[in-house]
């Protein structure tokens, strides 16, 4: 059974909880350099079991979902209010053949999307951090939501990493 909007959002939220989500976010490329360096490709792209990614397809989805919210950040600081569409995070994994990519060229997106994301972020003024839009499936996010989840959203997937690789957490974060 998969989960409710609202339960994944608890369960992302819950892995941010007393973090600054900021320098979460800030620290997450260099987390996951740190996790992947000297590991093979096709290490990487080995799947844990048959339904869950590999780690060459986590690096991916990241790299994407860096884009769409660079998207949706942008779309609500332009047009409060605006719908927010939802994507299915395993179609694009399918279709875009994450598992064939590589590895290391998947972290860059993500570093250099994520920079210019905080980089956005951090020159926003403090009414603009209120501003949201209508995401389909979880309805009104704020920017600092957006921030929140995002962050949540790291951890999450550099612990999945951290478990596929074997190895234990890489730089400073909620344990």
């Amino acid at each position: 059974m998969s989960e409710t909007a609202q339960q994944y959002i608890q369960r992302i939220l819950g892995h941010v909880e007393g973090e600054d989500a900021m320098k979460v976010q800030a620290t997450t490329p260099k987390r996951l350099a740190a996790l992947t360096k000297n590991v093979s490709p096709a290490k990487l792209r080995k799947r844990p079991v048959r339904d869950k990614w590999s780690v060459t397809e986590i690096l991916a989805h990241l790299g994407d979902a860096e884009i769409v919210t660079a998207w949706r950040i942008r779309s609500i600081l332009g047009a409060p209010g605006t719908p927010i569409q939802a994507y299915d995070q395993n179609a694009w994994v399918a279709a875009g053949r994450y598992n064939e990519r590589n590895p290391h060229q998947c972290l860059e997106v993500f570093r250099a999307v994520r920079e210019a994301n905080l980089t956005v972020l951090k020159s926003l003024k403090p009414a603009q951090w209120k501003h949201h839009g209508m995401h389909a499936e979880r309805g009104e996010e704020t920017i600092e939501r957006i921030l929140h989840m995002m962050a949540g959203h790291d951890l999450n997937h550099l612990k999945q990493i951290e478990a596929i690789l074997g190895k234990r957490r890489a730089g400073k974060g909620k344990k």
